[in-house]
């Protein structure tokens, strides 16, 4: 195999960084529109859904380190002309992209176990009661919903951004993650 070739393979991510990026995305997006149709439900009626909406939290949280591992061993940097700022910026949102998703999961799990009694995840199983612990259940409660604008802001922004590295830039980003984009940009 010449150098040249090489070099072109070795610009993708191992299969498992997309892999886990689109999972997620796609649970985050699950767990996002579960709550909008959690939150136009009487309250009385709420619970079973709640137990859904807890599931795919929880299996974000879950998938979050093994995500966070595969970035870190098996992504493979790219070069990229950008300014700095863009790149520092760049990082930064992803930073934050990072936290809010562990986040938004930790803290329905910390409102769900103060409630003073078990809580049913989607008749699975059921998460532990650790009592009612009021000032914890609506300080968990108030941060897990801080969160949903950022990470919807935090998504949006991404989408723009890969949408434009592939529009204007006309370089390989987004099809690092999307494979049927990949012989465009090779």
């Amino acid at each position: 195999m010449s150098g040249a070739s090489e070099t072109q393979i070795s610009r993708w991510p191992h299969w498992s960084v997309p892999a886990f990026h689109w999972i997620m995305a796609v649970l985050m997006v699950a767990a996002f529109t579960i709550g909008q149709i959690m939150e136009d439900t009487p309250r009385d009626q709420r619970l079973e859904i709640m137990g859904y909406h807890a599931l795919v939290g929880i299996s974000v949280l879950v998938l979050f380190f093994p995500r966070i591992w595969a970035v870190a061993r098996l992504s493979r940097p790219h070069e990229t002309d950008d300014p700095r700022i863009i790149r520092i910026l760049a990082r930064v949102a992803h930073g934050i992209l990072y936290l809010v998703m562990v986040g938004l999961p930790i803290t329905g799990l910390i409102a769900m176990t103060t409630i003073g009694r078990n809580f049913p995840v989607a008749g699975l199983f059921e998460l532990p009661n650790f009592g009612r612990i009021e000032w914890l259940h609506e300080a968990a409660e108030d941060v897990h919903e801080f969160f949903v604008p950022i990470l919807v802001s935090l998504v949006v922004l991404h989408v723009v951004a890969a949408l434009w590295h592939h529009i204007m830039r006309h370089d390989d980003v987004l099809a690092r993650y999307v494979p049927w984009l990949r012989n465009r940009s090779s």
